[in-house]
């Protein structure tokens, strides 16, 4: 049986953005024509250049290549793009995000402190100091702009931070709770040779039903599961750690209430027989991890609400033209100073 789907997916690499505001690259803007020459898009009253981008560009193309090999943009993904033309597009919502979450920290009135702004500028002048006369000559950006982009860093952070702060923290041991099973699986569908999956008959899964009801029997009669399992199961054996809201209802809602020790009778989905026998029925580790993740995904969901609703009022601009001079597959200068790093030393916990 297939787990639902309840992790978030992550791209295999993904642009660095800090808390819950990171989890929004797949929220995208609808942008039109008509700008100045070096500018990207606008959004309101906030511009961003080109040589923003590029900033951006060269900071992520030097931290892919030092992790992956210069290579790794000429890599085709499963639609038949490269990971180039992947990363374009990442850069794309990077920046537009970064911009509206600014834009939108302001009309919140969220402002930044003095000692903020000081910092800013310190970060700033520091990043443009420790790049390299290379860098500095691709990027062609000014202390103002670099002044600019760690504002709106920081803005978007602040956000992030406030709108966290509304989700309910507290998260109990059950609703957490992270169990380690064992389970003998009968599958109502068969898997040919070629791959083709075909659905049970009804005398089959009659004969499939029994098969199930004589392991149970076993099970309870203290027979070595791991040797049911290796007789029966139409999936590997060994054991699995499942949360809540991973498995179907009809197995969770058995599973969850047994104890460390025991098994289950027959359990019947729409795909499949069940027998599971309980290993451990609390994880501590893995049910304290499991309660940061719930409130990641909580506080994820409560800034899509808010990020949504702010940007449906907006009529961002576009400029395609200028985009076309942005690209992962072309030569980039390394960088002697990473935005992320800098950031930190000044902002950081």
């Amino acid at each position: 049986m297939k787990r639902k789907g309840l992790i978030i997916g992550l791209a295999v690499i993904v642009l660095v953005m800090a808390g819950c505001f990171a989890a929004c690259g797949n929220v995208r803007i609808r942008l039109t024509g008509g700008l100045r020459e070096g500018e990207l898009f606008r959004i309101e009253d906030k511009v961003c250049t080109e040589a923003e981008g590029r900033l951006f560009l060269m900071n992520q193309k030097n931290r892919c290549e030092q992790a992956y090999g210069e290579k790794i943009w000429t890599v085709e993904l499963e639609d038949g793009s490269s990971f180039a033309d992947y990363m374009s597009d990442a850069l794309r919502d990077f920046l537009v995000q970064l911009k509206t979450m600014a834009l939108m920290a302001e009309e919140r009135g969220i402002s930044l402190s003095d000692e903020e702004e000081s910092g800013i500028s310190q970060a700033a002048a520091a990043y443009l100091d420790s790049i390299g006369e290379e860098a500095s000559s691709y990027l062609s950006i000014s202390l103002e702009e670099t002044e600019e982009l760690y504002r709106d860093y920081r803005l978007a952070e602040r956000l992030a931070a406030q709108i966290s702060s509304l989700v309910q923290d507290e998260i109990s041991d059950d609703e957490a709770r992270v169990i380690e099973v064992q389970q003998i699986v009968f599958s109502k569908i068969s898997v040919s040779e070629d791959g083709t999956r075909t659905a049970l008959s009804d005398s089959q899964l009659a004969s499939l039903r029994t098969q199930a009801q004589a392991a149970a029997e076993r099970a309870a009669a203290g027979e070595a599961f791991a040797t049911l399992q290796e007789e029966f199961s139409s999936e590997e054996g060994g054991s699995i750690e499942v949360r809540r809201g991973e498995m179907d209802s009809q197995w969770e809602e058995t599973v969850f209430a047994l104890d460390s020790g025991e098994t289950s009778g027959v359990i019947e989905t729409d795909e499949a027989f069940y027998v599971v026998r309980c290993v451990n029925n609390l994880l501590t580790k893995q049910t304290q991890a499991n309660k940061e993740t719930i409130l990641e995904e909580r506080r994820a969901a409560r800034f899509y609400q808010e990020y949504n609703t702010f940007t449906a009022q907006l009529n961002p601009v576009y400029n395609d033209a200028e985009w076309e001079n942005l690209s992962f597959a072309a030569e980039a200068p390394e960088c002697g100073a990473d935005f992320y790093e800098i950031y930190n030393q000044y902002f950081g916990a």
